[in-house]
């Protein structure tokens, strides 16, 4: 093995020592196992099995999206929307879009036809709740929120008797 081979081979186990190094520091104490924490044959702890167990969770804020840019298809539809935002601090994320549609009818043929009916289009988000605690910690906790992401175009239903 040539010195060139072997320099870059030591500044790649470097480099994976320092990231795992890294990653272990992050976890801290509170990742690290504990002698009340190992498990004993079978048998799981009442820390483990009761539901409000509480974990660690770190959030990357430099989430980077997909390359391929995702054009809004508000507009080009029959039944179009706009965004309206909900702000809310205690919630992460602090900032949801919700659809609200523009029209109470369809567009058909570039005029809006009031024998359709505009509605939106719902789906449920997870949200993370900050719960302020003692002093200055917070804890999060798991939320449901139900959000319009877009609207369609519908018949109206009418029930015959």
């Amino acid at each position: 093995m040539n010195a060139t081979m072997s320099s870059a081979l030591n500044i790649q186990f470097l480099m994976v020592a320092c990231m795992m190094g890294l990653v272990l520091i992050s976890f801290g104490a509170e990742g690290a196992p504990s002698r009340h924490s190992q498990k004993k044959g079978n048998h799981r702890s009442s820390e483990e099995s009761d539901p409000s167990s509480s974990y660690r969770l770190i959030l990357d804020s430099e989430f980077k999206s997909s390359a391929n840019p995702i054009l809004p298809i508000n507009n080009d539809s029959i039944s179009p929307w706009t965004y309206t935002y909900m702000d809310d601090e205690s919630l992460f994320p602090s900032s949801i879009a919700v659809a609200k549609c523009s029209l109470t009818g369809c567009l058909i043929d570039g005029l809006e036809d009031n024998d359709y009916q505009s509605r939106p289009i719902y789906t449920q988000i997870m949200v993370l709740r900050k719960i302020k605690g003692e002093k200055h910690n917070y804890s999060l906790k798991l939320e449901y929120k139900t959000i319009a992401v877009g609207c369609t175009c519908v018949r109206p239903f009418v029930q015959q008797v």
